[in-house]
């Protein structure tokens, strides 16, 4: 057997080997990249924090940029926690100075109201009447964003909220007719979603016809659910569109006793279910669209 025979034995074998190896590195990337999505999902589920790694290659290098990355995130949340808890602490205390004087102004106001001479006794109890519950839903708002109420997430049927918003609201607007298309589930607190859904379906019956129509629709898809509610009142003029969920917002047409607030809320309830809320003019009306994206039931941030 010639040289040539020799070479082209020592290259397959070469080869051989080589695969081998290339093989056995990938095997081995492959468990340790398995590894480090179950250490993400543990981490997005429970909280488990991910192991720097010791090694000096490139895998290693993405786990602990990875690791880092998680660390910058718990300490940003941590940061805007505090923040907001400073504004919620800072709320309520001029929410508990301003009780206490509107209290007595009412207390007055009222004892006023046999004397025929005063006609300005019942716009005034209107007036604070406003107030309080411009204080409440303020301070509502800001523990909503500093996390002072703990939502109870679970798998919900979402005709089950819509339901009972129409039903709530039906009695206040016997002359509104409600379109209701919504079915499937997803992973919400139903008390909160309700809350949200409720404020954007009496802004749309306090912004139509008597008669008006208000179109509820949810739409379940693999990955996000998208709830729409869309009114047929005109609309609102396109530059108030990006401040329509701005606290203290209110638009031309809004109700008299209308507070801006409600809308603000409605956004940070859905923030809170780490979905998007936004708003443009329909065919006939104004149309709002939630969009939600489908989570494990166990996710905990």
């Amino acid at each position: 057997m010639g040289a040539g025979f020799y070479l082209s034995i020592t290259v397959c074998a070469l080869a051989l080997a080589l695969s081998v190896v290339l093989l056995a590195l990938w095997l081995r990337d492959r468990r340790r990249l398995r590894r480090l999505t179950e250490q993400t999902q543990l981490f997005l589920q429970e909280g488990a924090h991910i192991p720097l790694s010791t090694a000096d290659d490139a895998f290693a290098a993405l786990q602990n940029a990875i690791c880092d990355m998680e660390n910058q995130l718990l300490l940003a949340r941590s940061h805007a926690a505090e923040e907001a808890k400073k504004n919620a602490d800072f709320i309520s205390d001029i929410s508990h100075q301003l009780k206490t004087p509107l209290a007595g102004i009412r207390l007055y106001c009222e004892m006023m109201r046999s004397d025929a001479k005063n006609p300005y006794v019942e716009k005034e109890l209107e007036l604070i009447e406003k107030m309080e519950r411009l204080i409440a839903g303020l301070l509502r708002l800001e523990k909503l964003l500093a996390d002072a109420y703990v939502m109870q997430f679970a798998s919900c049927e979402i005709a089950e909220p819509v339901r009972l918003v129409v039903s709530e609201l039906g009695h206040l607007f016997p002359e509104k007719q409600f379109q209701v298309n919504c079915s499937g589930s997803m992973r919400c607190d139903k008390a909160w979603l309700g809350e949200a859904i409720g404020n954007i379906v009496k802004n749309a019956c306090e912004h139509t016809a008597p008669n008006g129509v208000i179109r509820i629709d949810a739409d379940t898809g693999e990955r996000s659910v998208t709830l729409t509610v869309e009114d047929d009142g005109g609309g609102v003029p396109q530059e108030e569109l990006p401040r329509l969920f701005t606290r203290f917002h209110r638009t031309a047409n809004a109700a008299p006793d209308s507070t801006g607030i409600g809308m603000a809320i409605t956004k940070t309830i859905v923030e809170k279910h780490h979905g998007t809320i936004t708003a443009e003019n329909g065919a006939k009306g104004l149309k709002i669209t939630m969009c939600f994206p489908v989570l494990d039931e166990n996710l905990k941030i």
